[in-house]
């Protein structure tokens, strides 16, 4: 097993969500190929591979890395280039975590009046008996998450930008509902990124 596998085989496991950031940014090279198995300088991968081993999403690898970015900007964490594969750095405290990955991956603008996705997660949260099921994670589930992530690696290349982006989220909530501590957030977003890819897909004529 390669360093960044062993970083990606953590990153589907780990908790923290600055360490998360870490162990991507120290593997993922910038750009959006994937699917080529390319080990590039200091052996990093692109980020649908890394997505990959880990068994999540390339949009969830690519949200922490914008964060970890914008942190690297004003001087809390080394830039990626600066980052090999198991090179362990000191990270950030969690508020300063929580505050750049917000500014990093700003909600969606809403209507006046609607409920935000966070919003609609903390009432969920309040209610000890709004509990979704969790579908338990599986070499069957794997398997079928894998496909999943096969099958819409590329997929930026062949859908609209907005639509593109759209399935991404879906596929990252997705892969997310495997997991018991994200259950009902995934589910939210779920459904809100069906309704974002039909209206990216736009009406027939």
């Amino acid at each position: 097993m390669t360093a960044w596998e062993a970083d990606a085989e953590l990153f589907g496991k780990a908790s923290s969500k600055a360490f998360l950031a870490l162990l991507a940014a120290r593997c993922v090279e910038p750009g959006e190929q994937g699917g080529t198995k390319l080990h590039l300088e200091f052996g990093k991968v692109f980020a649908p591979d890394f997505a990959r081993a880990a068994g999540k999403g390339a949009n969830t690898v690519r949200r922490y890395l914008a964060a970890w970015d914008l942190l690297a900007e004003d001087g809390h964490v080394p830039s990626r280039t600066e980052l090999v594969p198991g090179l362990d750095v000191e990270l950030p405290a969690a508020k300063t975590w929580t505050e750049y990955y917000r500014r990093a991956n700003p909600p969606k603008p809403k209507n006046p009046g609607d409920v935000t996705l966070e919003q609609a997660e903390a009432e969920i949260a309040e209610d000890p008996a709004a509990r979704l099921l969790p579908t338990p994670r599986s070499r069957h589930v794997d398997t079928y998450l894998l496909r999943m992530f096969d099958a819409t690696s590329d997929i930026q290349n062949r859908l609209p930008g907005p639509a593109a982006t759209a399935m991404n989220r879906l596929v990252d909530a997705l892969a997310d509902l495997t997991d018991p501590d994200q259950t009902n957030r995934a589910f939210l977003h779920s459904l809100d990124a069906v309704a974002e890819l039909a209206a990216a897909l736009g009406t027939p004529e």
